[in-house]
């Protein structure tokens, strides 16, 4: 499935904790008008140094750069994402990115990472900030403290750090893009990054979590974008799938360090009911770097399963369909400030 011949990349998932409750994330769901977990075994797993250690090794392959990324997790919880950093840095030639919500640990050990991260141009932390202010912020990222991000970005910059400002453009933040960016400007952030997401679960929908009733309304500044949005949603046919995982020579590390094509379909149980092929993959945990080679894991079937399902509607997974469908003009789950940095960073 991939060029051996060339460099890997990853998305890691190092954990699966979280201290906030946003509503479109996959680790929640709103039940009976209520937002609430989606799993019971959620804030219950990390990686230690020493387990990283020997994930990476069992790679075998040359590794560009590692994304270590949240689908179901902050990453920097992690209690040894300092000394995972840290031996990426000294003992490999990885280049390590991180998607962050960054209202976690102090400002001290941002300006330590931000030393950590310095020496490589491609280190990078994009920090997901969806507002200007907590009123704003926390209409998505629930939990979250603005000026705790800010001051833990401005030490992260401070100690050398290359960081991004990455902003999900949602109906209560829209007037505030050109603020943010002004802002992150003026805070020493290498580039602002405005995204439009294709993300509608729960978007429109009064709920409640803790007692206060919320809504998270849809960005009415693009309708050309909706209205893309819409006619993928609309569509089941097969439509030139194109895989941009297998194009950016990339795969996925879940939490639990099992590999996957992608971060779309890991743990899906539906996919498990509407496909053998997939059940069989997903009920083995033995597929982890933990237990294999990464050529080990990709001897299983599933790896040639997967790409003769792209050409057959019946056995192509939904989330295939979804996002790397061509003919809808929608082959990425969100539209960048630009095509540029959208395939510079994805």
């Amino acid at each position: 499935m991939y060029d051996l011949t060339k460099p890997l990349s990853i998305q890691w998932e190092l954990n699966n904790l979280c201290n906030l409750m946003c509503p479109q994330c996959g680790r929640n769901v709103i039940k009976d008008g209520k937002l609430q977990w989606k799993y019971d075994d959620l804030n219950t797993v990390d990686t230690s140094l020493i387990t990283f250690r020997a994930a990476y090794k069992n790679i075998r392959h040359p590794v560009s750069h590692i994304r270590f990324i949240g689908n179901l997790s902050e990453p920097v919880l992690s209690k040894d994402f300092l000394p995972i950093c840290e031996f990426l840095k000294a003992e490999t030639d990885t280049a390590f990115q991180v998607s962050t919500h960054g209202s976690v640990r102090t400002s001290d050990y941002w300006k330590r990472l931000g030393k950590i991260f310095n020496g490589n141009p491609k280190n990078i932390i994009f920090f997901s900030i969806d507002g200007v202010g907590n009123e704003s912020l926390q209409n998505y990222r629930i939990g979250a403290n603005f000026d705790k991000i800010m001051k833990n970005a401005k030490a992260f910059i401070e100690g050398g750090g290359k960081a991004i400002w990455r902003m999900i453009i949602f109906k209560h933040n829209q007037h505030q893009i050109e603020e943010a960016r002004a802002l992150a400007e003026s805070l020493g952030f290498w580039e602002f990054i405005s995204v439009q997401t294709n993300r509608r679960h729960h978007m429109n929908e009064v709920y409640e979590y803790r007692g206060k009733k919320r809504i998270l309304e849809n960005q009415d500044i693009s309708s050309e974008w909706n209205d893309e949005v819409d006619k993928n949603r609309t569509s089941s046919e097969i439509l030139d799938i194109q895989c941009k995982y297998k194009e950016t020579n990339s795969f996925y590390v879940d939490y639990l360090k099992r590999v996957w094509v992608c971060c779309y379909i890991p743990n899906k149980a539906q996919f498990g009911r509407q496909h053998e092929w997939y059940a069989k993959y997903n009920d083995d945990m033995t597929n982890s770097l933990v237990y294999k080679t990464f050529d080990q894991i990709m001897e299983n079937e599933f790896y040639d399963t997967i790409q003769e399902s792209w050409n057959d509607s019946d056995t192509c997974l939904s989330d295939c369909k979804k996002f790397c469908s061509q003919s809808t003009g929608i082959t990425r789950q969100a539209k960048w400030t630009s095509p540029t940095q959208q395939e510079m960073w994805t």
